[in-house]
């Protein structure tokens, strides 16, 4: 499992686990699962999907670190 925070400017709108997350990337979609190597990565407007959650976001940036957690800053 991955450990996943989203979150805007305002709060925090998901935090928890999951099996893999969808992200809408500047060059196309792609997918994190757990373990992924590090990325740091600019999102576009999209959907964004967190294993059975669908989020629509207009931009942000993702950032998968070292220790298997995934940071989601989006609009």
């Amino acid at each position: 499992m991955l450990q996943v925070t989203l979150q805007n400017r305002k709060e925090i709108i998901f935090e928890g686990m999951a099996e893999s997350v969808f992200l809408p990337g500047e060059y196309g979609e792609f997918e994190v699962l757990p373990f992924h190597a590090p990325i740091i990565s600019t999102l576009k407007k999209g959907k964004l999907r967190i294993d059975d959650l669908f989020l629509e976001i207009k931009g942000g940036i993702a950032k998968m670190g070292e220790d298997n957690k995934l940071l989601l800053l989006v609009e």
